[in-house]
């Protein structure tokens, strides 16, 4: 299901004028356009906007993938260290959770960590899904 970009995180209102007036309205667009590095920094340079910060955002658009990642679980998987579907597929749902508990614990991101069977279930998706690298 496509994320409209001011849902993704990290998009402020700036480099949403500047995706927009390129044609990228959601995340689904912006996948469409940057499906390799090459496409990414391409992209970057035409509208303005750091590699590194629009890599991060095709990342996130490609977690948005995944049933139940928006914003804060965003958050909270890239504090835990997760920065990418292949970061996810690799890991233990079970330690995951734990990291999830310790991490929020600390930072204090969402109200409550994704229950175990939630995370599991992203896991599995994400091993599923193609991975952008």
């Amino acid at each position: 299901m496509p994320v409209v970009m001011s849902k993704l995180h990290g998009v402020e209102s700036d480099l949403e004028s500047k995706l927009k007036t390129r044609g990228i309205k959601d995340s689904e667009d912006l996948l469409k356009r940057c499906k390799t590095r090459t496409d990414v920094q391409t992209f970057a340079e035409e509208v303005e906007v750091d590699f590194e910060t629009l890599h991060r955002l095709v990342h996130r658009a490609h977690l948005a993938r995944i049933r139940g990642i928006g914003v804060t679980y965003t958050m909270l998987l890239e504090a835990a260290g997760i920065h990418s579907l292949s970061d996810l597929a690799v890991k233990a749902p079970d330690e995951l959770h734990m990291r999830f508990e310790q991490v929020n614990q600390a930072q204090k991101i969402v109200g409550r960590v994704p229950a175990l069977a939630m995370v599991s279930g992203w896991v599995a998706k994400a091993q599923k899904l193609p991975h952008y690298n």
